[in-house]
C-alpha cells in the first residue's frame, strides 16, 4: 500500500517555494505516489493553465494523517500551522522543508520547526545552517529539477537577438534583491562589453517589482536598473513582471548561459535549471549551488566574504555573505565566448550530472528511501 503524502505550500505562485512544492510533487509522482496537495498561501492564485491543469485535481482543503511535507520557510510555519488545524496537525509525521540563504538559521524560527518530526534541507548548506539552531534530526534532501515544458517558445518570443551569445539572469525587487546580486551581474557584462564592442552579445535581466517597491539599496530602484540597460544599448534587455512557468524555463532555454553571482543561495535552481537544459552557468563559488557544480559542469567565481548590510536579509546582522568578483566572472564570460565548443561539452556534462542526481526520479527514489526509514513507506 502506498504512503499517504501530502504536500503543503504555495503551488500555484510564481516563486522559488512555489516550484520548490512543484518539483517535490513531480518527484514523488515519479516514485509512483500521487501525493495530496494543500495549498495555503493567503493571497488568490493567478491562472497559469499549466499549473491548473497539473495540480488542481490534487488539491484537499486538510492536513492528511500520514506523512506532511510542509515546503514553508520558517517565517510562515506558525502561521500555516495555525492554518490547517493544531488537532490535524498533531495527527500526521510532520516534515518541515524550509528554505534559508545564509550561514546561521534565525533562533526565532529555529523554535517553530521544533515543532515538526524532522527537517529536510534542500542542500549541505542549508543543512549546516539548520543543525546548529534545531534539536530536530535535518537531512539532506535536494530539490528536483523538473523541467516540464508545455510548448517550446524561441528567442523570438522574448525578443531575443538570434544570432547572439546571450546571458540570462532573474532577481525580484520584492525579495531582498541585494542577496541576487544584480548590479555585480551587470558590471560583469558591462567589462565584457566594454573589452568586446564588436562581439554579439546580449544580455537579459529578468526581474519582478520594480517601481512599486521600496528599493533596499538606492542603486537598485527600476530606474537605475533601466539606465544601465540602456547605456548597453541593443546588447542587453530586461524582462519585467511574472511569465508563466512554461515562459520562465523556456527563457532558459535560449540562453547560452546563465548567470548568478549571488551572495548566498539556500539552493540555486536558476541555475540547476539552466544546466538540466545544457546550459553552462556562471555562479558565485559560495553556498548551496556548490552541491551541484562540481568541476567541469560549471563555471565558480571567485568571491571574499563581507559582512551582511544593515537591512540586505531579515537576521542578517553579525552575519557574512559573498561578494563575487565582476571582473572574474566577465572573464568566465568571455572564456564561454571565445570558446563554444568548451561551452557546449560543459553544458553536456551539467546536464548528465542533473540528470543523475537531481531529476525527478532519482530524488522520487531519495524520498521513497527516507519514508521507509520511518516506517512510512
Amino acid at each position: 500500500m502506498s504512503p499517504e503524502v501530502t504536500i503543503v505550500g504555495y503551488p500555484f505562485q510564481p516563486t522559488g517555494m512555489a516550484e520548490h512544492a512543484r518539483s517535490t510533487f513531480r518527484a514523488f509522482q515519479s516514485a509512483g505516489i500521487t501525493p495530496r496537495l494543500l495549498d495555503v498561501a493567503d493571497a488568490n492564485r493567478g491562472y497559469d493553465p499549466d499549473l491548473e491543469r497539473d495540480f488542481a485535481p490534487h488539491l484537499v482543503t486538510t492536513l492528511g494523517e500520514g506523512v506532511n511535507l510542509f515546503g514553508v520557510n520558517g517565517d510562515e510555519a506558525e502561521r500555516v500551522i495555525a492554518k490547517v488545524g493544531e488537532a490535524a496537525f498533531a495527527r500526521g509525521y510532520n516534515i518541515a522543508y524550509p528554505a534559508w540563504e545564509l550561514a546561521h538559521y534565525p533562533k526565532a524560527w529555529a523554535k517553530v520547526l521544533d515543532r515538526f518530526d524532522e527537517i529536510w534541507a534542500p542542500s549541505a548548506f542549508v543543512q549546516a545552517a539548520l543543525q546548529e539552531a534545531v534539536t530536530r534530526p535535518v537531512h539532506r534532501m535536494p530539490l528536483p529539477v523538473d523541467l516540464k515544458l508545455s510548448s517550446f517558445l524561441g528567442r523570438r518570443h522574448f525578443g531575443i537577438p538570434e544570432e547572439a551569445f546571450v546571458a540570462v539572469f532573474f532577481f525580484d525587487f520584492a525579495s531582498f534583491a541585494d542577496r541576487k546580486n544584480p548590479g555585480a551581474v551587470l558590471e560583469a557584462f558591462e567589462r565584457l562589453a566594454a573589452r568586446r564592442p564588436d562581439a554579439r552579445i546580449h544580455c537579459v535581466i529578468k526581474s519582478r517589482g520594480g517601481h512599486d517597491m521600496a528599493p533596499l539599496d538606492g542603486n537598485w530602484a527600476q530606474d537605475a536598473l533601466e539606465a544601465r540597460l540602456a547605456a548597453l544599448g541593443p546588447r542587453a534587455q530586461a524582462i519585467y513582471g511574472d511569465l508563466s512557468d512554461n515562459e520562465i524555463k523556456n527563457l532558459v532555454r535560449a540562453a547560452d548561459v546563465f548567470v548568478s553571482l549571488h551572495r548566498s543561495e539556500g539552493f540555486g535552481r536558476g541555475m540547476a535549471e539552466a544546466m538540466a537544459m545544457g546550459r553552462p552557468a556562471i555562479a558565485t563559488g559560495y553556498s548551496g549551488n556548490l552541491d551541484f557544480m562540481p568541476e567541469g559542469t560549471g563555471l565558480l567565481v571567485d568571491y571574499e566574504l563581507v559582512p551582511v548590510a544593515p537591512g540586505a536579509y531579515p537576521h542578517g546582522e553579525g552575519q557574512m555573505w559573498a561578494a563575487a568578483s565582476p571582473e572574474h566572472a566577465s572573464r568566465l564570460l568571455e572564456q564561454l565566448l571565445d570558446e563554444p565548443a568548451q561551452a557546449r561539452a560543459m553544458g553536456a556534462r551539467a546536464k548528465a550530472f542533473i540528470a543523475e542526481h537531481y531529476s525527478t526520479a532519482a530524488l522520487g527514489r531519495r524520498y521513497l528511501e527516507r519514508l521507509a526509514a520511518i516506517g512510512r513507506a
